[in-house]
């Protein structure tokens, strides 16, 4: 459920004489007649701020006919009782010292269309009694008057109290792609679900396990926006009589390219009321910056596992061939005289620490027989400690395939084309590219 979609306490379903509503269509009776706007079950959302909370009960009269009329509000236990029977329901009877008939009794004039009752009930009795966000009473009211008659059906309301924690949240939460080239801001909503009487500040944070998580769950790789990469608001603060702000983080225009999330929570609340941070909830942007294609002049290959020598022709299927910049010659893993076993390894020398951000591989593709299914990359300073930087799916098409792996820095970049994962030995791949920034 939405928490700000509640049924609130002081709105109300006016149904008007033109209403669609057939059960109170009382435009061409000369009688006038009486209907409780909220009839049925309605469930009161409130919060545990301290302070007792208001429900209006609405009543609205109709016909060409109307005479002045005393409604009177009172509990009907055996409302609650038929309830529960029929519906398989255990909810309770509301404590007598949770709430308040405040004006159980309404005169209506002959010429007024809608008027209220009211009540008045408890929030942290109700939550003393039922916990958090369980609803567990029910208040079941029946209308009578003095004067013109209900409709059949329409003198009734029961009243189902659920209580939440009081919080601070951040409204527009979820994940949003951004273009670099189109936005510079990113907004984060944070907002109360109830009349703020306070002072509420926020501390806000961005953690890596989020980023972690949503990679984890969506395969992709993710990085933090570093923190020089943007300027950072002020504590937001909501002001007594304010119950949503908005903090914005503004990028900055010299964004090194790479593939980043910026998450935002709320740490921490400050406040002189009992006002829980919502830690459960998070705003994030995700932001890729493509980088420029690096030279590959002075890039040599360190070592591999396979490469076909001779059944590709004299100038084709060597390893060599991976990073030569030719779109007519590539790479291929041995076939003549028999095959390698996977996984296959090529680990290339990029001769420069490079900033890496995207890698790019051209397939062989054109219809030649080529099932690999799975490659991963890695990243290594020294050339001995690796580190995976992004396992994707291949496929054999004719375009560059463009990986967004998890943006690092390195000299030594190695393609492992796995085991086990449907991969044949058959391989053959045209180019591989690297997109970011020469270091140093």
């Amino acid at each position: 459920m939405n928490r700000f979609n509640d049924i609130g306490m002081l709105a109300y379903v006016a149904l008007s004489m033109s209403s669609c509503d057939d059960s109170f269509d009382v435009s061409s009776k000369a009688d006038g007649v009486l209907a409780v706007s909220q009839e049925g079950f309605n469930t009161l959302q409130s919060y545990n701020v301290g302070e007792k909370y208001t429900a209006d009960l609405w009543i609205q009269q109709g016909g060409l006919k109307s005479t002045a009329s005393v409604v009177s509000f009172s509990v009907d236990k055996a409302l609650l009782d038929s309830m529960n029977i029929a519906d398989g329901t255990s909810y309770e009877l509301l404590p007598a010292d949770c709430y308040q008939l405040t004006k159980s009794s309404v005169d209506i004039p002959a010429n007024e269309r809608l008027l209220k009752g009211e009540l008045t009930y408890d929030p942290a009795k109700i939550q003393e009694l039922s916990g958090y966000d369980h609803l567990k009473y029910v208040l079941p009211l029946r209308a009578t008057s003095s004067g013109m008659p209900f409709v059949s059906g329409r003198s009734v309301v029961l009243l189902g109290f659920k209580v939440s924690e009081p919080i601070v949240t951040i409204m527009n939460a979820g994940v949003e792609e951004i273009n670099l080239a189109e936005v510079k801001e990113l907004p984060v909503q944070i907002g109360v679900p109830f009349t703020n009487k306070w002072e509420i500040s926020c501390r806000l944070e961005s953690r890596q396990s989020v980023i972690d998580a949503y990679n984890t769950a969506h395969g992709t790789y993710f990085s933090m926006l570093p923190s020089d990469a943007y300027v950072a608001p002020e504590t937001p603060i909501l002001h007594s009589g304010v119950n949503q702000v908005t903090a914005t983080y503004k990028l900055k225009d010299d964004v090194l390219p790479g593939n980043y999330m910026l998450p935002v929570q709320i740490a921490e609340v400050t406040s002189d009321a009992t006002i829980r941070a919502d830690k459960d909830v998070y705003a994030a942007y995700s932001i890729i910056k493509e980088g420029d294609k690096l030279s590959k002049t002075d890039w040599k290959i360190v070592s591999f596992t396979t490469e076909e020598v001779s059944g590709e022709g004299s100038n084709n299927g060597h390893a060599k061939h991976l990073i030569d910049g030719n779109v007519e010659t590539f790479w291929h893993s041995r076939w003549q005289g028999g095959s390698d076993p996977l996984p296959y390894e090529i680990i290339i020398d990029m001769n420069h620490r490079v900033k890496i951000a995207q890698i790019e591989l051209l397939p062989r593709g054109r219809g030649s027989n080529n099932p690999i299914k799975v490659v991963r990359f890695e990243a290594s300073e020294d050339g001995t400690n690796w580190e995976s930087i992004g396992q994707f799916g291949f496929t054999n098409q004719d375009a560059a395939l463009k990986y967004y792996v998890k943006s690092s820095t390195a000299r030594y970049i190695k393609l492992v084309i796995l085991d086990g994962v449907g991969n044949g030995t058959v391989a053959a791949i045209r180019e591989l590219d690297v997109r970011g920034t020469v270091v140093n």
